[in-house]
């Protein structure tokens, strides 16, 4: 980049009657200088100077700095981009605006000033949102952060805004929980981050931290639980302005112990101008069925026919009858029917969902401040029978000049979220999806379509195993409801002193009450007296912080130090009523229950207070230097009568050096390095650092004492503490052209909180230590470029991908595995492993002699058992996305693909293919294996669980959109913008290498690897229609 010569430009001067004006603009450096002269003042007059400043569009720019030139003295503009600073003639007025052009002013008169600002084409200059709201230059940062614009998520959009993330962001895996509409979302940045405690990145709404909690079932058998959601699913995405990832321990470190996983900050819109916006989304959601299960023998046994209907009710959903002839066969409900395949047992269950989203949004700019409000009503009929899922979101922001000098800001969203019968995870009763994937080759669905005998008891196919139920019964019969009710809310007050300090208070409440009712309903197979449960979670999160800074120039170099203060309490309260046997049938409250459990009652209540600053250090506009430090002290490690470590310091240091100031190629556009350090932390839940106590029940009407830990306190527990070293580099090529980002990570946790193993004669699980060390090392890259531009046409195309390697360091002494979770089908399981990545896929692999071959029981030529192997982490190694934007005049054509390489997945949808008869391997040699067929496949499947873990790799045609943006001429400009978009959503797979199952499928956000009994992908299609007026 050459350097720029100074150049004097003369403007023409115009005649003002007695007055004249003259203006000249000078450029050196990047730096516009200029005077104006309206009236015969006296050069030595002081005078106060008043003004507005405004984008090139003329949209009034809030909070640009305006300084006195070689002084202190300054102020800011207010919401409306007024400002009135007093100076004397032939001083130097200096407007800086992050993502600006500097712009200086030499003061020549008393007339009111129009400034215009005029946007740095600089990608460097990008601005980005950094932790704790602060808004910076990406040039000045030492570690990587991506932005994401909140339009990139509203057209094709997801009812869980996290979802939409996936394939735009390097070294963050977005996996959803197959639970259906609401289902939570497991996001992971930069690897597993912790063993045992959450790896889910902290969520920051407009500066305040939000809590997530994973609402999910673990998919224990039977445990008719589905998956609740979780708290940032309840986001309106038309409400969101910016999402910005932090993904490395130096970008989340001013969050001490809630920054170890990374952060995600959200800002939401704000108030700006005068306009009405309008949203309204509608798509169409189909099924996509996985499974290919074989259609050459249907339901019997021992190779044959059911001959009558007690022996198809006996035989359930085994596929191990004779092979499908047409013949006439009696089936369970004594009708005959063709013993032909039915191969559309799925399409004929589920039915076509369709979700519409209709947003209208009222912005209004007054007279010191404005004003945005938000209603939004999502209504959702999933693929699912009888499954729906309402919302209704209301947002409300607000900013206020009270004076010149102080600024309110307050905002409010509240949520209204009603479930209808989510689907039960796992192999649950109620699971409808997993009742129809296992349904006999030969049984069609829609003969069991009536759900119910006239008796109100449950229309059963089979009676060989009762808990496989009719899937119309668990759809229409079971009861599984949620409701939440939510308010976020805060209010912040800003103070701007005139000699350049800032001030500024935030206080902040997230709230909710959720009530979950779940009813296996009287009349059920295999409990015929039903059961309840009522679930009522009262939550609440304070949060108040205080920030105080201000901006010293020495010359070139500037310095900004900032200290602040923090003070988090989190409250929960869970009540839980269940009870069995309904006393009056079909009537489905919690007193109509003749046996009652005890209530339970689960509270929870912790705080963390802290104490932060931060200096940045500018030197000329290429030289960054930022150093932070955090302290918390936590309630979650404290013990009455100890001594232990309330607290813990989080450093970090980051800088970043713009080399394109000093090196001057006409092909490199900008580069800089970066690097950064820092450590975080990770405390623990409450009560593991001293004994709890809880009642259980009764006796003679007293009720008992209970301990509540399941495993032994520590009362010298500390926090967990993560290590990192980030360097990375930030390439424009071409004229911005082309684009290059690239990072390099090491992270090292340590004191990792785990169970370790306990005797069971102590009456614990386990015993609470600090003990776990894991690492995380690995690159990230992002590339883009426009490769094409022309005056209507161009096209923009960025490749994103990372790579991390996870290994598990260290566990308990002599401990060399930890249990994360096990698969229903009790022989596959998810372990930590020291030495491996963790989460490994844990299977018994074949025995086999000194040569290799694979030994079988002498009596039965069935493989034996080996041992128990690890076969690859539930994460992969590799993530990417390709996202495209073609634009021809007013039509652009937009496509994303996106991939995960190298995750395994334990299949449980396979196993019971297995044991069922309908997985196409129990095909090979049937007709010799003859009436032990179901024996040696059943058995197979029990001590060969390898057969079962599959490579959960693929590549996915996940979106696409054609837009078309009409001209504001064609409604006189009345209309300030309407475009209407065709939208696609996980289309299709390009590659994958799982069978019957989709590589992206799971039961549980808790324990990632393992499958059974998910609501199936579908594919999604509709139309997005924004207006603004």
């Amino acid at each position: 980049m050459k350097k720029l010569l100074p150049i004097i430009l003369l403007l023409p001067c115009v005649a003002l009657g007695a007055n004249g004006l003259t203006k000249a603009n000078s450029m050196a450096n990047n730096r516009i200088t200029t005077a104006v002269r309206a009236r015969h003042l006296s050069d030595n007059n002081a005078f106060t100077i008043k003004g507005f400043v405004r984008d090139a569009s003329g949209q009034p720019l809030a909070g640009v700095t305006v300084t006195i030139k070689g002084t202190t003295t300054g102020t800011q503009t207010d919401i409306k981009g007024a400002f009135s600073l007093s100076a004397d003639v032939g001083q130097v007025l200096v407007f800086s605006y992050i993502g600006y052009l500097k712009k200086e002013v030499t003061v020549a008169t008393t007339a009111s000033l129009a400034i215009e600002l005029d946007e740095d084409s600089k990608q460097l200059s990008e601005v980005v949102v950094t932790a704790l709201g602060i808004k910076k230059e990406r040039q000045s940062l030492g570690y990587s952060v991506t932005q994401v614009k909140g339009s990139e998520l509203t057209q094709a959009r997801e009812d869980n805004v996290m979802n939409s993330l996936e394939g735009k962001v390097a070294g963050l895996v977005v996996t959803p929980t197959p639970g259906g509409v609401g289902a939570s979302t497991s996001v992971i940045i930069r690897g597993v981050s912790s063993l045992t405690q959450t790896s889910q990145p902290l969520y920051v709404v407009n500066g305040i931290p939000m809590e997530n909690t994973i609402n999910t079932a673990m998919g224990q058998q039977y445990d008719n639980q589905p998956d609740l959601g979780d708290a940032i699913g309840n986001l309106n995405p038309d409400d969101i302005e910016t999402i910005s990832v932090l993904k490395g321990a130096a970008a989340s470190a001013l969050y001490g112990s809630r920054g170890k996983a990374g952060v995600i900050l959200i800002t939401t819109k704000s108030g700006s101008g005068n306009s009405i916006e309008f949203n309204s989304n509608f798509v169409v959601e189909k099924a996509f069925n996985s499974t290919d299960w074989q259609t050459v023998y249907g339901q019997g046994a021992l190779g044959q026919k059911p001959a009558n209907a007690t022996d198809a009710a006996m035989y359930g959903n085994d596929s191990w009858g004779a092979k499908l002839d047409g013949s006439s066969v009696v089936q369970f409900d004594g009708v005959s029917r063709p013993y032909v395949a039915q191969t559309n047992n799925f399409n004929n269950f589920f039915r076509l969902g369709t979700t519409a989203t209709n947003t209208l949004a009222l912005n209004k700019s007054f007279d010191g401040g404005s004003v945005r409000f938000s209603a939004s009503d999502l209504d959702n009929n999933a693929i699912t029978p009888n499954s729906s899922l309402g919302r209704q979101t209301f947002d409300l922001s607000a900013n206020y000049n009270v004076t010149k000098r102080l600024t309110a800001d307050i905002r409010a969203n509240y949520i209204l979220e009603q479930a209808n019968n989510r689907p039960i995870l796992n192999d649950g009763p109620g699971n409808s999806s997993y009742n129809v994937e296992l349904l006999p080759t030969s049984l069609d669905v829609r003969t069991l379509k009536r759900a119910t005998n006239p008796d109100g008891s449950e229309f059963a196919y089979t009676t060989g195993n009762p808990y496989d139920t009719n899937p119309y019964f668990a759809a229409y019969n079971f009861i599984n409801d949620t409701k939440r009710q939510r308010l976020i809310s805060s209010a912040s007050l800003r103070y701007n002193f005139d000699d350049g300090y800032f001030i500024q208070g935030r206080a902040a409440r997230d709230a909710y009450n959720d009530r979950y009712t779940s009813v296996t309903p009287d009349g059920t197979a295999y409990l015929p007296d039903g059961n309840m449960l009522e679930q009522s979670t009262n939550f609440s999160d304070l949060n108040v912080d205080v920030l105080a800074g201000k901006t010293f120039k020495i010359k070139d170099l500037s310095i900004t130090p900032n200290i602040g203060g923090s003070y988090r309490r989190t409250k929960s309260e869970e009540f839980i009523n269940s009870g069995a046997t309904f006393i009056v049938p079909d009537d489905y409250v919690i007193t109509n229950l003749s046996v009652s459990n005890p209530l339970q009652y689960l509270p929870s209540d912790e705080e963390t207070q802290s104490v932060y600053g931060t200096l940045d250090l500018s030197y000329k506009s290429f030289l960054y230097l930022t150093g932070t430090a955090r302290n918390d002290w936590y309630s979650t490690l404290a013990t009455p009568g100890a001594n232990p470590k309330l607290n813990k310091l989080y450093p970090s240091v980051n800088g970043s050096f713009v080399f394109t100031d000093f090196l001057h190629l006409d092909w490199l556009t900008s580069g800089k390095l970066r690097a950064g350090f820092a450590q975080v932390g990770q405390a623990t839940t409450p009560y593991q650092t001293q004994l709890a106590y809880g009642f259980n029940g009764s006796l003679n009407g007293s009720p008992l004492g209970t301990i509540s830990n399941l495993n032994v306190p520590n009362s010298s527990l500390v926090a967990s503490l993560a290590t990192e070293l980030e360097i990375g580099t930030e390439l424009h090529f071409l004229n911005n052209r082309i684009s290059l980002d690239a990072a390099w990570y090491d992270k090292q946790s340590k004191d990792e909180i785990l169970a370790a193993p306990a005797s069971i004669a102590s009456g614990y699980d386990g015993a609470i230590l600090n003990i776990g060390k894991l690492q995380n090392k690995g690159i990230e890259i992002l590339l883009s470029a426009t490769p094409v531009k022309t005056d209507n046409f161009h096209w923009t195309t960025s490749l994103n991908g990372s790579m991390n390697n996870n290994k598990v360091i260290a566990l308990a002494a002599d401990q060399n595995t930890l249990l994360v979770g096990t698969s229903r089908t009790g022989n596959g399981f998810i372990q930590d492993v020291v030495g491996l990545p963790a989460d490994q896929i844990m299977a018994f692999d074949y025995q086999r002699d000194d040569k290799g071959n694979i030994v079988t029981d002498p009596s039965t030529h069935i493989p034996v058992r080996g041992e128990l192997k690890p076969f690859g982490s539930a994460y992969g190694k590799w993530s990417g996305g390709w996202n495209n934007d073609f634009t021809y005049k007013k039509l652009t054509l937009s496509f994303m693909i996106d991939g995960k390489f190298g995750g395994k997945l334990f299949s449980a949808t396979d196993y019971y293919g297995y044991y069922d008869g309908l997985d196409k391997a129990t095909l090979v040699n049937r007709d010799q294996l003859g009436s032990t067929a179901s024996t040696y496949y059943s058995t197979l499947a029990d001590n060969v669980s390898s057969e079962f873990v599959q490579n959960a790799s693929f590549i996915k045609f996940r979106q696409v959109l054609l837009t078309y943006t009409f001209p504001g001429s064609l409604f006189n400009n009345t209309v300030k913008g309407l475009s209407l978009s065709l939208v696609g959503r996980n289309l299709f797979y390009i590659m994958k290498k799982t069978d019957n199952i989709d590589p992206e499928s799971g039961y549980t956000s808790n324990a990632p690897g393992l499958e059974l009994g998910g609501v199936p992908s579908s594919r999604t299609y509709g139309l997005n229609l924004s207006v603004k007026f």
